[in-house]
């Protein structure tokens, strides 16, 4: 029997510019000792050699694929891991985050209890608090209505059956002009096209990643809240979320008002993320036809 066919988990990891974080995500993996068989895709969009150190020191000790490709885009990287990888199921954690030694385990124990095709985890940070969003406190199966709360693409075991039909829109997330909420998106259509998926969210599944902390008005933050309100208007147009686009751009209109006496820096941070929805929604219609 080919080995290929004992896999139960592919690792995927989208990586550029980071190479300290990297080496921690995959220090993290080696220590947790998992008890199957897996392999870890990395797909470096880094220029050549720029990731040498790090795969040489675990080349011997992990079952590692390095797949250097040429173009730059999260969507795009996650779906040419699915391409390559040979696991029953597949997992795409940050590049900047780590698992904890039961992060796996947990999930699998999830996944045959309730007899799932796809759980989602959640984010801690160094002190156990939830990072990246807020997540829900009890475990839940996922529908259309409940989902805000209940993933995040980063933290999800997946059999890749699933990834093969539903790939991330690659018009969508980090690298590109409309530069998030392609995992809602992704999300979203799986369970509006097939509602048999048994899909949950489970606080048991944790993985590491370090608090999102943003200082509104400062430039990374004004680049951040652009690219992001521009994915989340694709976003909008292209499932006609019309209520969802017209109260964000109008929340972000009306916080620039109120601060801009106050505080000038969070008043230009949403006056860009209004302008970025407005922006995003006439390109997002003319990417998408509509």
């Amino acid at each position: 029997m080919d080995d290929q066919e004992n896999i139960k988990l592919s690792i995927v990891i989208p990586t550029v510019g980071r190479t300290e974080e990297l080496d921690n995500l995959l220090g993290s993996i080696e220590k947790a000792k998992l008890d199957f068989r897996y392999e870890i895709i990395i797909i470096d969009q880094n220029d050549k050699c720029f990731l040498d150190n790090i795969i040489n020191k675990y080349n011997k000790r992990l079952p590692i694929i390095h797949e250097i490709v040429s173009f730059k885009g999260l969507s795009k990287a996650k779906n040419q891991g699915v391409k390559l990888a040979s696991g029953k199921f597949i997992s795409f954690p940050d590049d900047d985050s780590k698992i904890l030694h039961d992060t796996y385990q947990n999930a699998f124990v999830e996944i045959e209890n309730n007899n799932l095709d796809m759980v989602f985890g959640k984010c801690i940070d160094e002190k156990g608090i939830d990072s990246v969003l807020n997540f829900k406190k009890e475990s839940t199966f996922l529908n259309q209505r409940n989902m805000l709360g209940g993933f995040v693409e980063a933290t999800v075991i997946s059999k890749i059956d699933i990834l093969k039909k539903w790939n991330f829109d690659e018009n969508m997330g980090a690298g590109c002009f409309f530069g998030a909420e392609e995992g809602y998106d992704w999300l979203y259509r799986i369970l509006t096209e097939d509602t048999s998926l048994n899909i949950m969210y489970s606080p048991r599944i944790q993985f590491f990643h370090p608090q999102v902390l943003l200082s509104k008005g400062d430039e990374n933050s004004l680049n951040r809240v652009f690219k992001y309100r521009c994915g989340t208007a694709y976003l909008c147009v292209k499932h006609d979320f019309r209520l969802k686009l017209k109260k964000r751009i109008w929340l972000s209109r009306i916080a620039s008002f109120i601060y801009y006496p106050l505080n000038r820096k969070k008043a230009s941070y949403y006056n860009v993320e209004k302008n970025a929805l407005q922006l995003g929604k006439e390109f997002a219609k003319l990417k998408l036809n509509k």
